[in-house]
């Protein structure tokens, strides 16, 4: 199945939501600066993957990964730094013809030595700031899935990824270890609702607020 040929027909409960101006020049601004504060942490980065790859083969491969994923119903290439061992992704994609990450994340025999703690820390995500710069997301938003998922989740009345920008993290991100067990869905779409009705200023201070309880969960490495 073409599930973007399916995903461009599904009919929304509402128009999508466009992002103010305010949003975008805000989101511009943050990367800038988020990439300014973490530049020594993407050198750090940069030299486990090199040091990993000289002493195991297994973890050989692109320093990034990439993979088609929903942002306002719309397709685009999301970037990742590549946290799974090259053949693990590959022999995934050969039985499913799709990668759902989650799931290839959630055996640790998967990932590097560096992606499991990329992965704990919420770094493997970084590069995304590419996105947010180009367009492709928002820094503050439902995150993004892949076409099946997004499509699957249309037939059930799910729509936060054709309605709004993915985010680089999000409100469901910041609560999912909460007592009270939120739904990601519903979650998403309460701030979608919320930027439909309130005015600019209003969605970049909360904004601000989840960037800064994003902030105190990575500095918690619960992963996000």
């Amino acid at each position: 199945m073409d599930y973007i040929a399916e995903i461009a027909k599904t009919k929304l409960p509402f128009a999508p939501v466009n992002l103010p101006m305010i949003k975008r020049v805000f989101d511009v601004i943050v990367s800038f600066i988020i990439l300014a504060i973490l530049s020594p942490l993407i050198v750090v980065i940069l030299i486990l993957f090199y040091i990993e790859e000289i002493f195991s083969v297994a973890s050989r491969g692109p320093l990034f990964y990439t993979e088609t994923r929903i942002s306002k119903g719309l397709p685009f290439q999301v970037l990742k730094f590549r946290i799974f061992k090259t053949t693990a992704s590959q022999n995934y994609f050969k039985e499913h013809g799709f990668v759902q990450t989650k799931e290839l994340e959630g055996d640790n025999n998967n990932l590097t030595l560096t992606g499991r703690l990329l992965k704990q820390i919420y770094m493997d995500e970084l590069p995304q700031i590419y996105n947010v710069l180009k367009g492709d997301m928002t820094l503050v938003g439902p995150r993004p899935s892949n076409e099946v998922v997004t499509w699957q989740d249309g037939q059930t009345g799910k729509f936060q990824r054709y309605l709004f920008t993915c985010g680089l993290t999000g409100p469901f991100q910041t609560q999912k270890d909460s007592p009270t067990k939120p739904v990601q869905s519903e979650v998403d779409m309460e701030y979608i609702l919320y930027c439909k009705n309130n005015p600019s200023w209003k969605i970049i201070l909360k904004d601000i607020t989840i960037i800064g309880q994003t902030v105190l969960t990575v500095l918690r490495a619960k992963g996000i």
